[in-house]
């Protein structure tokens, strides 16, 4: 990273770099030290920022000759209004990746007010792309290594409009050109970092200097080896298939799977499976058949589908969808009061005020109880398959979508389950972990429908 930090770059006297979240060993600013002894190069002044007291003392006592050590919160306004704020010609470092719930609702607040990129379930590492972009000098660049999935998840959107935006809608600058330049994306070995799934990207950004001509694609290297270059979409929107070299625009229908479809859903969670759910030869006599209903997990979801499901939920759901009043429960209240205490304990009851024998949530019954078609959230190539009789619930390790009126069922699991639809999911799905996909209802609501489907759906609604 320090070597791509300096690619046809190298640091002149009085140039400055910036190390944030730097840790108690910091290797980004040793790996500056000795890159630059071995070319003979100056060595840039050094500010290196870490918040944690402990981490800082370390830090601090490995008294490197060209960084000065600050204990300071690099998201907190004391980074804008000192000595640390820059500009600084190059910045290199790798964010902490704290989710949404690792952070204090006094911190989320703050956050959301002060940075753009705050939106939805944002992770921290987001935060110190939109700070560190902010104290880059005029063809200053950062290289950055973070999970890759900023590429394509909603929740990185205005932080990839941010870095492909014009000056106009940039964090600062006047409308002509390009105000950041996204060099190259490194897609490296999911296995860099013990102990964690991180799929890690390292990305070079620049920021283009007022005045300069428009730059060029950007540089990918892929994990599996290949590389190239691409035009990254710019507007916020994924970059996936960019990313990952496919071509799909020949498939655009002008509709894609939400339009076809009434719902596309991850299956139920109640809160407490081990209590709501049962092998299917050991229901207990009382709830069969009005409380219950044949459900299938991701994991029982074989070559066989949902044709033959093993497991029943315990249901105290009515078809219409409504729940009985506790003194309408009858068997099923008398057997679900053998769990009372173990129900009572979900956050469902206790932070969302749901009668203690509910659902974690509530099942769309009129939705749910059709025929669709059904899917595993996580998997190693996408799968999709028939259930047919409208009957089974899914569990929450399945997903499933219903076709509205008129789209030709058949067909549509033929093409969800062709090569067609295949690269198009390989393509903009998030990946999990050993290279599984994962199936979200958000992505997959976007994939085109072929002109059959779409033929077939317009003449239904002209009827």
């Amino acid at each position: 990273m320090a070597r791509r930090l300096f690619q046809d770059n190298p640091p002149e006297e009085a140039d400055r770099i910036l190390y944030p979240g730097c840790g108690a060993e910091a290797p980004f600013a040793r790996a500056v030290e000795s890159i630059c002894r071995e070319e003979g190069w100056p060595v840039p002044q050094g500010t290196a920022v870490e918040s944690d007291p402990e981490l800082f003392g370390r830090a601090k006592e490995l008294k490197l000759r060209h960084v000065e050590t600050c204990q300071a919160d690099f998201l907190g306004p004391e980074m804008l209004r000192s000595e640390m704020a820059g500009p600084f010609d190059y910045v290199l470092g790798n964010p902490p990746y704290v989710p949404i719930e690792g952070l204090s609702e006094e911190e989320k607040a703050r956050y959301r007010s002060d940075f753009e990129v705050a939106k939805g379930r944002f992770d921290l590492y987001l935060l110190f792309f939109e700070r560190a972009l902010s104290l880059l000098a005029d063809g200053g660049r950062l290289a950055f290594v973070t999970p890759e999935k900023w590429e394509y998840v909603e929740t990185a959107r205005p932080l990839r409009k941010m870095v492909t935006s014009d000056r106009a809608h940039s964090l600062e600058g006047s409308p002509d050109g390009r105000a950041f330049y996204v060099e190259e994306i490194n897609h490296v070995s999911e296995d860099a970092f013990p102990k964690l799934t991180a799929y890690p990207s390292v990305t070079t950004i620049r920021k283009v200097e007022e005045g300069a001509a428009s730059e060029g694609e950007t540089q990918i290297r892929r994990r599996d080896g290949s590389a190239g270059q691409a035009e990254l979409p710019n507007g916020g929107e994924s970059w996936a298939a960019a990313v990952r070299g496919k071509d799909l625009s020949g498939i655009e229908t002008g509709l894609t799977l939400g339009d076809v479809t009434v719902r596309v859903s991850p299956g139920m969670a109640t809160g407490a499976d081990a209590v709501f759910v049962f092998d299917k030869e050991e229901v207990p006599e009382s709830l069969v058949p009005e409380w219950t209903r044949p459900t299938v997990s991701g994991e029982e979801l074989t070559e066989g589908g949902a044709s033959d499901p093993k497991s029943v939920f315990a249901c105290p759901y009515r078809i219409g969808g409504t729940l009985p009043a506790e003194s309408e429960l009858g068997a099923f209240g008398a057997w679900a009061s053998q769990h009372r205490e173990r129900l009572e304990e979900r956050s469902c009851v206790q932070k969302g005020g749901k009668p203690w024998y509910a659902w974690h949530e509530t099942p769309p019954m009129q939705d749910i109880l059709r025929p669709k078609i059904v899917f595993k959230d996580i998997a190693k190539e996408p799968k999709f398959w028939a259930e047919r009789t409208g009957e089974i619930i899914p569990r929450h390790t399945v997903y499933y979508l219903v076709p509205e009126e008129g789209v030709p069922f058949e067909k549509l699991l033929g093409y969800l389950n062709g090569p067609v639809a295949k690269e198009w999911m390989e393509a903009h799905c998030q990946r999990a972990a050993n290279g599984f996909l994962r199936l979200q209802s958000r992505v997959l609501r976007k994939l085109p429908v072929p002109t059959i489907v779409s033929r077939e759906r317009q003449g239904a609604l002209a009827l």
